[in-house]
């Protein structure tokens, strides 16, 4: 029987097709994808998270009969707990794990999209659990077949602003915009209020290096692992920015007051989708004038009026984000042992999450790092 879909596996991301999107913005107009799923941020993140841990990468590219390209898939089999596990290319770098798409006749179901699911496996070496995670819908309105291979709602979403809309009305949406108009006169106050975009590579490189540092203070205030622990996300940030910036996905926004850089937004684009990744601000005084916020409302503003359909915070449930948005992307995921080892594997990974989720466990965690920081600097 004639297989229904042409399955070609590389392993290594410079030998994919020149199908692949790069990830600039213009490039490939009929191709829909997140940023995560671009050649440039896969590259980026294999020179960082991609040195650690025991795993290796598979970039499936599915064509129709006629060669045609339907779908690209980034994934990885990730070698821990004693399982193979099949994952996509994430390591919480992405807020979505989705297939680059490409427009196409295809009608996809839930039985088509098994038949490809397993046609993939096949062509894959053997794991013991499946486990996609943060999968949405649709990409850019396209249908997204991968959707029908969930097993589950995932806990997280997505959260995202429509830019679709008059100005006035996303403006009439900000919560307590009262308030904050009052923080920004107050800001003008104390001396000249600058809203930067960052244009050249040597601005790019000063004002992610003021990001990384304000966003580890963040980290230690808020008694979680940070920068200090995790040094595949540092370079992640400092290391990619440069590239990100060359390719024309980066865009560094940024708020002085005088000199000083009290706010930042790092974030990437794809078509007309901004990802807001990282926010940061400046602690001690300038925590009462709310610069991170005050800075997310001009970048709102400049989205806006540039053409921009979506400001995107991405995964997480976090009051704040639930709170600056109006529309929710629900995501789905397909956890699934193949194996003994894989049964048992997700057996210990469904205890362990039982154990986080006790509130004795809750309330000791932040004082690991606090006391592993403190030892660290002696």
């Amino acid at each position: 029987m004639e297989k229904p879909f042409l399955i070609e596996v590389r392993n290594r991301l410079e030998d994919v097709s020149s199908d692949w999107p790069v990830g600039a913005p213009c490039h490939q107009a009929q191709t829909l994808l997140h940023a995560f799923q671009s050649r440039t941020f896969l590259q980026v993140w294999l020179e960082s998270f991609g040195r650690s841990g025991t795993q290796s990468f598979h970039f499936v590219e599915v064509r129709d009969r006629a060669r045609q390209p339907l779908l690209f898939m980034p994934l990885r089999i990730l070698r821990a707990g004693g399982a193979r596990l099949l994952q996509f290319v994430d390591q919480d770098a992405a807020d979505y794990n989705a297939p680059v798409l490409f427009p196409s006749e295809m009608t996809w179901s839930r039985e088509t999209a098994e038949q490809l699911w397993q046609q993939v496996l096949a062509e894959l070496p053997p794991v013991d659990v499946v486990e996609l995670t943060k999968i949405p819908g649709d990409v850019e309105g396209l249908l997204n077949p991968l959707v029908f291979l969930g097993s589950g709602a995932s806990e997280l979403s997505c959260h995202a602003t429509d830019l679709r809309r008059p100005w006035a009305e996303i403006d009439g949406e900000i919560p307590r915009r009262t308030t904050l108009m009052r923080k920004i006169r107050g800001l003008e106050r104390l001396g000249p209020l600058g809203f930067h975009l960052a244009e050249t590579e040597d601005e790019v490189r000063r004002v992610t290096a003021v990001m990384l540092r304000q966003k580890q203070r963040r980290f230690e205030e808020t008694k979680v692992p940070g920068f200090d622990v995790d040094r595949d996300k540092f370079d992640f940030f400092d290391g990619g920015a440069a590239r990100f910036h060359g390719e024309g996905m980066l865009r560094l926004f940024y708020l002085t007051l005088g000199e000083t850089v009290v706010a930042t937004i790092w974030g990437l684009v794809s078509g007309k989708r901004y990802y807001a990744i990282m926010l940061s601000f400046e602690g001690d005084e300038w925590t009462k004038h709310s610069p991170g916020s005050v800075l997310f409302y001009k970048v709102l503003e400049w989205l806006h009026g540039n053409g921009f359909e979506w400001m995107d915070l991405g995964i997480g449930n976090e009051p704040w984000k639930l709170e600056s948005c109006r529309t929710t992307i629900p995501l789905v995921e397909r956890r699934e042992a193949l194996t003994l080892r894989g049964r048992l594997y997700l057996a210990r990974l469904s205890l362990m999450e039982k154990i986080r989720g006790t509130l004795v466990y809750q309330r000791l965690r932040p004082l690991k790092w606090v006391v592993l920081r403190k030892l660290s600097v002696r």
